[in-house]
């Protein structure tokens, strides 16, 4: 079984590791103390991190599998008439769920044949840190060995014990050591959500908290500053730590009719504009942002604007 996995991850330019079930109980109860301190947010923890960390643990099978999966950025066209703006996607926001998927059904039929798999809801950077999987930047982003941050950590539930091995598993230091001396990060940080005295983000400050949340801007976003459609890659692509970001094509653009919906935030719901525009967010799998996606996209106008 130890075999299977490891060629099966090698053969794919994956990382692999795996533990006991309890492995996610430390690792609820790291960012529970975490929570009680004082030092997570409390918006923070009420929007992204609830349903992680309120699951129920008897749902978890013998062992927990979890993987680090290479992904690259995505463009995804709008139509401005006269030009095109191609906006990107950092690497996880295409078709997250489908991956977790695609993964978890080429690790049961080729790695852990007649092994039941299922996709398992847990703080998965943490487990990934506690399985030595990963270890944290001073960006508090997670980076795998020869894949760097550009990647996607997918966790399953195994109803199999698989055998620990010190060698595959041992976390030793859960700071990235190419971070010592370094603080290119937080000079690339356009908001100083990134700390010089901790690991921890200042989650209030975050670009990716602002442009992912629905309503108003929580904070003041200069237009030099909104660079993704959603998300933040200005940390990761300053690091040093990291390879060459590989930018992959959505094969989406937003037609013309519909671009111009989203800017002026201004069209039916039941609309043929609107349909579009909900087809394409399934395919892109960002459904939710619809609400937003306007917003969005003034601000990467405004930005190219200055240029």
């Amino acid at each position: 079984m130890i075999d299977n996995l490891t060629t099966w991850a090698d053969n794919r330019g994956y990382r692999v590791a795996w533990g006991p079930r309890e492995i996610v109980r430390q690792a609820r109860r790291k960012i529970h103390a975490l929570h009680d301190s004082g030092e997570l947010e409390e918006h923070f923890c009420r929007n992204e991190l609830d349903f992680v960390l309120n699951e129920d643990d008897e749902t978890l099978e013998q062992s927990v599998v979890v993987v680090a999966v290479p992904r690259p950025a995505h463009a995804v066209g709008f139509d401005l008439g006269h030009s095109r703006l191609d906006a990107l996607l950092p690497p996880t926001y295409f078709q997250y769920r489908e991956t977790f998927e695609a993964v978890r059904n080429d690790l049961a039929e080729n790695a852990l044949p007649g092994v039941r798999v299922e996709t398992l809801t847990a703080p998965l950077k943490t487990v990934g840190a506690l399985l030595g999987l990963v270890r944290y930047g001073r960006n508090n982003i997670t980076y795998a060995q020869e894949i760097g941050s550009y990647m996607q950590i997918c966790g399953y539930a195994v109803d199999a014990a698989i055998p620990e091995l010190d060698d595959v598993l041992d976390p030793g230091s859960q700071f990235l050591p190419e971070c010592e001396g370094c603080s290119r990060c937080l000079s690339a940080c356009p908001t100083s959500a990134i700390a010089g005295d901790r690991l921890l983000l200042h989650a209030e400050r975050c670009l990716t908290i602002a442009n992912e949340s629905p309503g108003e801007w929580r904070f003041e976003v200069k237009p030099q500053t909104h660079h993704c459609l959603l998300g933040c890659l200005l940390c990761q692509r300053s690091c040093p730590a990291n390879p060459r970001l590989q930018i992959a094509d959505t094969n989406v653009c937003f037609s013309a009719d519909e671009t111009e919906a989203l800017i002026n935030d201004d069209y039916p719901p039941d609309s043929d504009v609107a349909d579009g525009i909900r087809t394409k967010l399934t395919h892109l799998g960002q459904s939710a942002i619809e609400s937003f996606l306007g917003r969005n996209l003034n601000a990467l106008l405004n930005r190219r604007s200055r240029r």
